[in-house]
């Protein structure tokens, strides 16, 4: 079995890598490991040309996106890894995230691949949105999330160390080819966010996948009664937005270009 481990930080040795070589020594005596430094790819910001939704159309960027492409179609599991960085994952993941719409243009090939994601912080209470941002990530690529957890160490080799690292690594590493964690407390059912919003008394809605909920009081306290699950990460769904639904928003763009022109041009230049 081969298990990809996409680390984001910059640092060789850090807590990511340890806790991705840990994850996968814990995934199966037949596993064997490639690890890629994200940072060390060409990965170059989304044009938003929109030439990837054309049929059999690629990314025109010459870049690392289809060095990497390939890696995670021949592996049949994946561990992703970033650190924290000002309360979010390391920017690598945001653009490589940001590459969906080409991605998705080859779902089929990424779908249904095992992955297990590793986030790091440095300290209780600064761990901000990065375990919810980089989930997400895993999910817009199709991957089947088995867990996901968020390990605590300033210092590099520190991660490893807490109460419980060890051994929540090694639950991650069965995970991987084995059975999913269910949501956590907290989290969402649908794409186990920990961040909720609340339009209203009692509705609870889930800002990354839409799930909603409601908040009921009862004897034993607020009770969370949840909806229906969302559907925003099923392959359908995804498959409509990015192939679909965009390639739909081309066409009209052609239609309206000159309508749109009149727009546009009024704020040509600095000083319009």
């Amino acid at each position: 079995m081969k298990v990809l481990g996409l680390v984001a930080s910059q640092r060789k040795l850090a807590n990511g890598e340890i806790l991705t070589k840990e994850v996968a020594a814990n995934a199966g005596e037949d596993c064997q490991l490639e690890l890629l430094r994200l940072a060390d790819l060409k990965l170059e910001l989304c044009h938003g040309c929109y030439a990837c939704l054309k049929p059999g159309g690629k990314c025109p960027i010459d870049d690392d996106l289809y060095f990497l492409v390939e890696k995670i179609i021949a592996a049949d599991g994946i561990i992703l890894s970033a650190p924290c960085y000002a309360l979010g994952p390391a920017a690598v993941t945001k653009v490589l995230g940001d590459r969906i719409i080409a991605l998705a243009q080859i779902l089929d090939d990424f779908w249904g691949k095992p992955c297990v994601v590793i986030t790091t912080a440095g300290i209780v209470g600064w761990e901000g949105y990065t375990s919810s941002a980089l989930n997400t990530v895993a999910r817009f690529m199709g991957f089947e999330l088995k867990d996901s957890h968020m390990f605590m160490g300033a210092l590099p080799g520190e991660g490893i160390l807490g109460d419980g690292a060890l051994l929540r690594a090694r639950e991650m590493g069965l995970a991987l080819f084995g059975q999913a964690r269910q949501p956590g407390k907290g989290e969402c059912p649908t794409c186990w966010s920990d961040i909720w919003k609340f339009p209203q008394a009692g509705t609870a809605v889930c800002p990354i996948c839409g799930q909603t909920a409601s908040l009921v009081a009862g004897g034993n306290g607020v009770q969370w009664v949840y909806n229906d699950l969302s559907n925003m990460f099923k392959k359908e769904q995804l498959k409509h937005h990015f192939q679909e639904w965009l390639g739909g928003k081309v066409q009209e763009f052609i239609s309206r270009r000159k309508e749109l022109a009149v727009v546009r041009d009024r704020y040509k230049g600095n000083n319009f």
